[in-house]
């Protein structure tokens, strides 16, 4: 069974779409966290976060929630954020390498290996940002 990133917190605004909740633990630990990025924070609300939802799931203001994401999305996104952005830049620079240019031509090529990278990435930003979300469920209090 995989473990989960948790946090409580309470609603503070519905739109359509999306709830917003503040968070009461852990907001202090966000620093190192690798998914931090999914906690789409606005203004001074550094502990706000903006969870995607169903239209017709129903969340008041005030109501109390858990949010979760499991261990596994948390190590893909590690892996989308970090670790393929050095793999493109490493293959960049032994391909370049491989070709016979220098080594200027080769940090040149590693370089721009990883900015396609991040094209692509910018591209298909909104499938990817949907296999990210947090998982909301109100709790009774």
């Amino acid at each position: 069974m995989t473990g989960t990133v948790s946090h409580m917190g309470t609603v503070v605004r519905v739109t359509a779409g999306h709830v917003f909740v503040k968070i009461h633990d852990g907001a202090d630990k966000c620093g190192g966290c690798s998914v931090r990025f999914m906690c789409k924070t606005s203004g001074d609300d550094g502990d706000l976060i903006e969870v995607p939802v169903k239209k017709d799931a129903v969340f008041s203001p005030g109501d109390t929630v858990r949010l979760t994401i499991s261990d596994n999305k948390q190590y893909s996104a590690t892996l989308i954020a970090l670790v393929l952005p050095c793999v493109a830049l490493a293959l960049g620079v032994v391909l370049a390498g491989m070709a016979g240019l220098d080594e200027g031509l080769c940090a040149l090529s590693g370089l721009a290996l990883t900015s396609l990278y991040f094209a692509l990435l910018y591209m298909i930003r909104r499938r990817v940002a949907g296999k990210f979300t947090w998982n909301i469920d109100r709790l009774q209090v």
